[in-house]
């Protein structure tokens, strides 16, 4: 991944600077490729993994009313060539994810990290209606953080990106692999120009 980009999630950082908004809400569809898989062992503490490394491709797709006009210039390609996951005993149980991102948009690219949390659901009682239980198989949550690395479009210039994806795969003891489909909802973060 290319380097020099950062993350706009410094408290000082957002309190001392100026900042412009955007909202980002895109719809994702693509497929999740399973290049690698290694099972682990441990006596002290006892316990057994499986780490595994995917590629994930997914088409970003806008999702209005909720996307904003700069936010339509990221619609495109998102790949992560190296998506990996640790999952407790297997792939049908608690795992954290993490990977390095190029999103190719129609009219900048932006580059960075998602990490976050595999097989678990968050949408569940009592904060919320019944919609997911805690243990969720085949859904990955997390935070995707970057930058515009390549735009010429000035006023995406030096923006970064952040948000919160939810992306559902078929899940297996292996890993999972096939077809994904999810949702990302967030911000593009950009200095005040004047």
């Amino acid at each position: 991944m290319p380097n020099g980009w950062t993350c706009p999630d410094d408290p000082s950082y957002l309190l001392e600077r100026d900042v412009c908004l955007n909202a980002l809400s895109k719809d994702l569809e693509g497929g999740l490729e399973l290049l690698d898989r290694k099972e682990h062992r441990c006596e002290k503490p006892e316990c057994a993994t499986l780490t595994t490394v995917h590629r994930l491709k997914v088409e970003v797709l806008p999702h209005p009313p909720c996307d904003s006009h700069l936010g339509s210039l990221l619609n495109g390609t998102l790949v992560v060539e190296r998506l990996v996951t640790v999952f407790d005993q297997d792939g049908m149980h608690r795992g954290f994810h993490a990977g390095d991102f190029q999103w190719f948009g129609q009219g900048a690219m932006a580059v960075g990290r998602i990490s976050g949390v595999t097989n678990a659901g968050t949408h569940r009682e009592p904060a919320f209606q019944a919609c997911q239980r805690c243990e969720s198989p085949g859904v990955m949550e997390g935070r995707l953080c970057g930058s515009i690395v390549d735009t010429q479009t000035g006023e995406l210039k030096e923006c970064q990106v952040i948000g919160d994806y939810r992306i559902r795969f078929d899940p297996s003891q292996g890993g999972g692999s096939g077809g994904v489909r999810g949702t990302f909802e967030g911000v593009l973060v950009c200095p005040c120009l004047g």
